[in-house]
């Protein structure tokens, strides 16, 4: 397990790099992340849960970008898998401007098959989980659309071989 750097009495997540209180909990099988991350990202995940309209305008981006910045290792095949189906999810979605909806049918289509590691984002994080978390309820979907295109950009080496993807079917 990644050493968690502490600042300020923060635990920094050491693959977002967002800053989190300490915490005990659980994190996810694949998706490498601190206690704390992974603690906030419930939290984000529970007001969308929350409120019907919210979660229909931003739960499926909130979901992909929270996967994309904890990609996990890349000797694991679940967490290769992750983060090639989250990339397509949101290249789907930004790229060729489709639904929600349709980029869930697509992550299902692709979920059964296997991908090669997809090597690092080219660059850090300009949003994290951290900035999601602290943001009023009136500018939540706004928010998680900017932390979704900030966790997809630094992927964008993968978009020659998702577009074969989406275009093969």
């Amino acid at each position: 397990m990644n050493n968690i750097a502490k600042t300020n009495g923060l635990e920094t997540c050491f693959s977002c790099n967002g800053q989190f209180p300490p915490a005990s909990s659980e994190i996810h099988k694949y998706m490498h992340s601190s206690p704390g991350c992974w603690a906030a990202y419930g939290e984000i995940l529970a007001r969308e849960y929350q409120d019907p309209g919210l979660f229909q305008a931003c739960h499926r981006l909130s979901v992909d970008a929270y996967a994309l910045q904890h990609p996990g290792d890349p000797a694991d095949a679940r967490a290769n898998q992750s983060v090639w189906i989250h990339f397509a999810s949101l290249f789907l979605i930004f790229e060729r401007g489709r639904p929600h909806v349709e980029a869930t049918t697509l992550l299902k289509t692709l979920a059964g098959r296997s991908f090669e590691p997809p090597g690092l984002p080219a660059h850090p994080f300009a949003i994290t989980v951290q900035d999601v978390l602290h943001c009023t309820l009136a500018n939540h979907s706004e928010r998680v659309a900017e932390w979704a295109r900030a966790s997809y950009e630094p992927w964008s080496h993968l978009a020659p071989q998702v577009i074969k993807m989406i275009d093969k079917g």
